[in-house]
């Protein structure tokens, strides 16, 4: 039987991810699909930004999984909507950082986190605290490139990723660093290579193949999130929003 992992990208900006990105990972076993969600923010930099997205997202993990996706993977670091459609959906959904931090914590004991803007650190930082991982929490840098502009300039890209990759290392004893940006993909190679030639061997973690490798891991294992952790929410009326996005809830208004 065929695995469907489908990606959902919960931002308005097309071409920011592509079934390209995925590819390398298919197996005739193994089938990758993608979707955008139709309004919310062009990129998620802020709290703000991440509340506008969620009504999308939960729908397209909603449409994904009546779509007949095996695993969902939600698409960008700052894990949105994750806990909801946990609750709503019955495959596994998978969060990009969460994965990310425990396997980094698992790799190195100690990891620190890499993004694109200083504006990020609180909310990452509150992450990190729910998922239980602050003790192993050695650092936050950014690299002062904002999402929309990651693909103008890759040289400077990776040279801000290994300055940083290698001050995290020495100066904050990290054991492994994550990658705190989906759209860092593919960068991940030659940040380790440079890392290495410093005499810094660390894991430097790409968190979207990661994902993946997990989201099939799961499936493959029948394994997916507990409802005992995510029970399905009561059934209730819903102002506002269509009753294909609150599943099971009664008139909407």
């Amino acid at each position: 039987m065929k695995t469907v992992i489908h990606i959902v990208t919960p931002i308005v900006t097309r071409g920011i991810r592509t079934l390209g990105d995925v590819e390398p990972y298919a197996r005739d076993d193994l089938e990758f699909r993608h979707s955008l969600i139709d309004s919310g923010p062009a990129s998620i930099e802020s709290g703000f930004d991440e509340a506008m997205s969620l009504p999308g997202t939960i729908e397209a993990v909603l449409d994904a999984e009546r779509a007949g996706a095996s695993a969902i993977i939600i698409d960008c670091m700052g894990d949105p909507g994750l806990a909801a459609c946990r609750e709503l959906a019955t495959v596994p959904v998978i969060g990009p950082c969460q994965t990310a931090m425990h396997v980094a914590a698992m790799l190195g004991h100690t990891f620190s986190f890499i993004t694109v803007l200083d504006r990020l650190r609180p909310m990452i930082a509150d992450l990190v605290a729910k998922y239980g991982l602050t003790a192993s929490y050695a650092s936050f840098e950014a690299v002062d490139i904002p999402v929309l502009d990651i693909g103008k300039d890759e040289s400077r890209l990776h040279e801000a990723l290994v300055a940083k990759g290698v001050k995290a290392v020495r100066e904050d004893h990290a054991g492994a660093l994550v990658l705190g940006c989906t759209g860092f993909l593919g960068c991940a190679d030659a940040m380790s290579h440079a890392l290495a030639e410093a005499g810094l061997e660390v894991p430097v973690i790409d968190p979207i193949p990661l994902a993946v490798h997990v989201a099939d891991g799961l499936v493959r294992t029948g394994l997916s999130h507990s409802k005992q952790t995510y029970p399905n929410p009561r059934a209730k009326p819903m102002k506002g929003y269509s009753l294909r996005l609150v599943g099971q809830a009664g008139a909407a208004g």
